[in-house]
């Protein structure tokens, strides 16, 4: 595909007697004049996807003409070897793209062939350039199987069928230009999202009340969105996160019923429902047994991949923090020794359940050591790897669900050192043995942490989304870094490797530097994706890991 222009927006009647549409709706205003049936608008994401390859193929039959006419036939008969690539669902039918039989080889995204590239942007809005950049650089990148507990890979057959009008547009519009005005250049998106944001909650709270519309997959699909615009938003200005919406996806849940398990989309939704969820409670001290106490559809025991395994287990540390945090941060009933002894207990629980979870994942999402970066000058290295350590992994969302793992883990390392520091054990105890195991625990985690680090953010210092050239990225020293995974990295690495960087910071007993290294990708972070300012307290909820003698 190539850029052919900016796409007429206008109804099919106005664009082929080649006059002006004003789009109004139902019928524009020329058809309306005419008697003639308006057929309506073509989607916004069909003037994306639009098939090129004959009005292409004809401009090149007609250069060609003109400089040698023999070799016109020719021409003809490569175009006609084109192979075909259906793609199910983008548009009311089915649309078709002619690639070449080299892109076969392209991955496929849930089932939908895809051409091997999209137009970069279009010049034009800035919700349609926004909307083009998600789509490319975050929706339409494929993933490991195992990696899929979110929605955003249902998003596209629900949003192809959608009205430009629609919640599920506007919620799309609103989450796309938050993203897009990560880059210093594009501040302005993130307030032209806001105007989209509440747009889709004036709908919101309209489809929810109506019947029929309460229990569609769009519905919930924007409630989602939503959500995920909040965080975004909420990180951006440094923000608390209200979970306003995560309440009402389960409340939509808990309503739709039987709808749920209708159709694959509706369960996968569900997933990324209760997602969602843990990460919050979790992030929260919030109890997910009171949060899913009435949603029988909702247990945790539901999902079979290696990420869904993943958040039936961290339910549990959200019940462990929610009943551990009140007793630590209380000053004024310092808790008793056996209220110590039951959270360690508790937490030694979570802890063996939440260790068999590596041994169930995948052969290949293993990571392997690279020596990419060992070419960089010193004084650079330094600035991007810790420790000589690169590790590469199979997809950033790999990456990202293992680093969620040692967050979660970390977490009751932090816990169990709190509670061991409070009792200060005899040296030489069994208690004392505990505190040293959990201590190198601790480090065994964040050095793995900082390891995935280069993979997550290459060597890219400057601010946006986007990929350039001139940033690194670690290989396996046979194959280079593949589009997909730069383009994934640049837009998704940061996001996914800033609050595990945070949770580590929180560690008190480290390796010389390596806190201040941290905190310094941290603040790269911030610069990348134009984040107002640090968050001093990674997690506002956690209190700090103590350990005898105020070492660490």
């Amino acid at each position: 595909m190539v850029y052919g222009g900016k796409p007429s927006t206008g109804c099919k009647n106005c664009r082929k007697r080649k006059i002006k549409c004003d789009e109004q709706r139902p019928a524009c205003t020329q058809c309306t004049i005419t008697n003639r049936i308006c057929p309506g608008y073509a989607h916004l994401f069909d003037l994306v996807l639009r098939d090129q390859t004959e009005s292409v193929t004809r401009k090149a039959q007609q250069r060609q003409r003109r400089r040698d006419p023999a070799d016109v036939k020719a021409t003809s008969t490569a175009a006609e070897g084109s192979v075909t690539a259906v793609v199910p669902g983008l548009s009311t039918g089915q649309r078709t793209f002619r690639t070449s039989s080299s892109h076969i080889a392209s991955p496929t995204y849930s089932g939908y062939f895809l051409p091997l590239s999209l137009p970069k942007s279009f010049h034009d809005s800035p919700e349609e350039q926004a909307i083009n950049g998600f789509f490319q650089n975050y929706v339409l990148i494929p993933r490991h199987p195992h990696s899929r507990r979110g929605y955003v890979d249902c998003l596209l057959p629900l949003y192809q069928n959608a009205r430009h009008d629609s919640l599920l547009s506007l919620a799309t519009t609103a989450m796309a230009l938050a993203i897009e005005g990560g880059a210093p250049s594009r501040a302005h998106y993130r307030k032209l999202s806001q105007s989209f944001f509440g747009r889709a909650l004036v709908k919101t709270g309209r489809a929810i009340r109506d019947p029929v519309e309460s229990i569609k997959d769009d519905t919930l699909m924007a409630v989602l969105l939503l959500s995920f615009y909040e965080r975004v938003l909420a990180t951006s200005e440094s923000q608390n996160i209200s979970g306003v919406h995560d309440t009402g996806a389960v409340a939509l849940v808990k309503h739709r019923g039987k709808e749920n398990g209708k159709s694959e989309i509706s369960a996968r939704l569900l997933q990324a429902v209760q997602t969602q969820v843990v990460d919050h409670c979790v992030q929260t001290a919030s109890p997910f047994a009171k949060t899913s106490a009435d949603l029988d559809s909702m247990r945790p025991d539901a999902f079979e991949n290696a990420a869904g395994r993943l958040t039936s287990l961290s339910a549990r540390l959200s019940d462990l923090t929610a009943y551990a945090y009140p007793m630590l941060k209380n000053m004024k009933q310092f808790p008793t020794k056996d209220q110590f002894m039951s959270i360690l207990d508790y937490a030694g629980d979570v802890e063996a359940q939440l260790s068999t979870w590596p041994n169930t994942v995948p052969d290949d999402w293993h990571w392997k050591t690279s020596h990419t970066f060992d070419s960089l000058p010193s004084h650079e290295s330094k600035l991007y790897v810790w420790n000589r350590r690169v590790d590469i992994y199979h997809d950033i969302w790999v990456a990202s669900i293992w680093n969620s793992y040692r967050s979660s883990m970390l977490i009751i390392q932090y816990l169990k050192l709190q509670c061991l520091g409070m009792l200060n054990p005899p040296p030489l105890s069994a208690l004392a043995y505990k505190i040293v195991t959990s201590i190198n625990k601790v480090q065994e985690l964040i050095d793995d942490i900082c390891g995935s680090v280069p993979f997550n953010l290459g060597t890219k210092n400057f601010g946006g989304p986007s990929d350039r050239s001139e940033v690194q990225y670690p290989d396996d020293g046979i194959h280079k870094p593949s589009s997909d995974y730069r383009k994934s990295a640049a837009g998704l690495g940061g996001w996914f490797i800033l609050e595990p960087l945070k949770t580590a910071s929180k560690a008190i007993a480290l390796r010389e530097g390596q806190k201040d290294w941290m905190l310094k990708q941290i603040e790269r972070i911030q610069r990348i994706y134009h984040i107002k300012k640090p968050i001093n307290d990674p997690t506002s909820a956690m209190p700090s890991p103590q350990c005898p003698g105020g070492r660490g």
